[in-house]
């Protein structure tokens, strides 16, 4: 049976003569761009693979500057990115897959005081952390500079002597660092804790590109 392969095929073909008939279906859509038109396509077919799932995926909409969940298709939730920068993005053009959610650190109870722990709220998870992902990628969501000024350049202190230290040890040893696209995000505090809380391992991940014509 090719109706099932088909499928997918065909429901792509009619929202590309929606788009020609009604262009605001993907916001932000410059129909005079084909670089944005290559990137529309591109994302909506591997978007019609999940939403043929019952699961919850994530799109990183660097056009419109926002992080949404998203599941059969349907937007659950929208996050707005403050701003965002990349390092070759033109590889980032598959389906990622989660590896690991980030971590929550909670504080130890003392044994002797016989308290019990809370379930884990939305309270508890991080606000900035670092996420990987099959293919190779890495997502780095950073603090947001006007809520938590000093916050922030901890965090960019953090990330600058990380970056000095590898390439410190790559010269000593006379070897490449790795290079592997990766992208920044900043998300203000609650924003940042709403995604950690919605995260789970091997959930997928789109990215559509801004153009750079």
């Amino acid at each position: 049976m090719r109706v099932p392969f088909a499928a997918p095929i065909i429901l792509l073909l009619f929202h590309s003569l929606a788009w020609a008939a009604e262009p605001d279906v993907i916001p932000h859509l410059n129909s005079n761009d084909p670089v944005a038109l290559r990137e529309a396509i591109r994302l909506l077919d591997e978007e019609v693979k999940l939403a043929a799932r019952p699961q919850t995926y994530v799109v990183i909409d660097l056009v419109t500057n926002a992080l949404i969940i998203k599941g059969r298709g349907v937007e659950l939730h929208r996050l707005p990115i403050e701003q965002w920068t990349a390092s070759r993005l033109e590889d980032i053009t598959s389906t990622f897959r989660l590896r690991a959610r980030p971590p929550v650190t909670r504080p130890k109870i003392e044994p002797a005081g016989g308290a019990e722990r809370s379930p884990i709220s939305l309270d508890d998870m991080p606000s900035e952390f670092s996420l990987s992902f099959t293919p190779a990628l890495t997502v780095t969501i950073e603090p947001f500079a006007p809520e938590n000024p000093w916050r922030w350049l901890a965090f960019k202190g953090h990330e600058w002597w990380l970056w000095f230290k590898d390439r410190f040890l790559a010269l000593i040893s006379a070897n490449t660092v790795p290079s592997t696209p990766s992208l920044q995000l900043t998300l203000t505090h609650d924003h940042a804790q709403s995604l950690a809380w919605t995260l789970t391992e091997g959930m997928p991940f789109l990215i559509r590109r801004a153009s750079t014509q």
